[in-house]
């Protein structure tokens, strides 16, 4: 719970955008629902994937999908 504050700032565990604290309640870890879910989602895809027993090519398969899945994130460019 938040006490006493007036402006509690945090920053978003997954895309690290900055966002306002609501002043009651739980404090928020994710700036929006889609971050909470991405966050939900990966976790599950990792638990998933801990429990199969790959075969061969097919290991490789799946680490070239899960890879190009990974390109769909984007990168800002710092200068």
């Amino acid at each position: 719970m938040c006490f006493g504050t007036d402006n509690l700032s945090s920053k978003c565990v997954v895309c690290g955008k900055d966002f306002e604290q609501k002043q009651r309640g739980r404090i928020r870890e994710y700036c929006s629902d889609t971050c909470k879910d991405f966050n939900k989602f990966k976790n599950a895809l990792e638990r998933t994937i801990l429990k199969i027993d790959f075969q061969g090519i097919y290991s490789r398969q799946a680490k070239g999908d899960l890879f190009a899945m990974s390109n769909l994130i984007k990168i800002k460019k710092v200068i």
